[in-house]
């Protein structure tokens, strides 16, 4: 095992980064020539992240309330929020996320992501988990099986040894998992 500057690794297993980005990289359905174009547009100047706040609302707001509000579309479409301006140019969000749009430098949105399934459990189960196939023996009724897909968390907890900076865990959930 080799003791690196994020904790200790087995030889040959990747890095937290290089797993999360592998992990963002499936999620987007970028190839390798994609990934290079990418990295040469970003420059050498680009900032480390050094923490990731992944914030999975199932069931919570919804975007045409909060950071996709259509304001040009038909009554019957947008929501009743009106769009307000952020640091970042031309990203407009919900009036009622002032905060937010001040601090709009500090934070990305993904637009991106997508599975290609409409079932909220399927499509779950892959964000979740950074894999667009689905292991055997899947169940919709959220009953979990011994061949799902280890979590994003569960794969950086197993990579980094379970703990982070300071003896802290390198992930969490709150306020509990989510079944699939």
């Amino acid at each position: 095992m080799n003791e690196g500057r994020e904790g200790p690794r087995f030889p040959g297993s990747p890095t937290r980064r290089e797993t999360l980005r592998a992990g963002a990289i499936g999620l987007m359905g970028l190839g390798m020539a994609e990934l290079s174009a990418l990295q040469s547009m970003a420059g050498t100047k680009s900032p480390k992240a050094r923490s990731v706040i992944f914030v999975f609302l199932t069931g919570g707001l919804s975007q045409l309330d909060s950071f996709d509000l259509k304001p040009e579309a038909p009554d019957s479409i947008r929501g009743e929020f009106k769009p307000i301006a952020t640091r970042t140019t031309g990203l407009r969000i919900c009036e009622h996320l002032p905060l937010l749009a001040q601090r709009s430098n500090q934070w990305a949105l993904v637009r991106s992501v997508a599975t290609g399934s409409n079932g909220h459990e399927e499509a779950c189960h892959m964000l979740l988990t950074g894999r667009l196939d689905l292991p055997t023996g899947f169940s919709t009724q959220n009953v979990p099986n011994a061949h799902e897909w280890p979590s994003l968390l569960a794969q950086v907890n197993f990579v980094r040894g379970g703990r982070g900076r300071n003896n802290l865990p390198v992930s969490i959930v709150l306020p509990e998992p989510s079944v699939n």
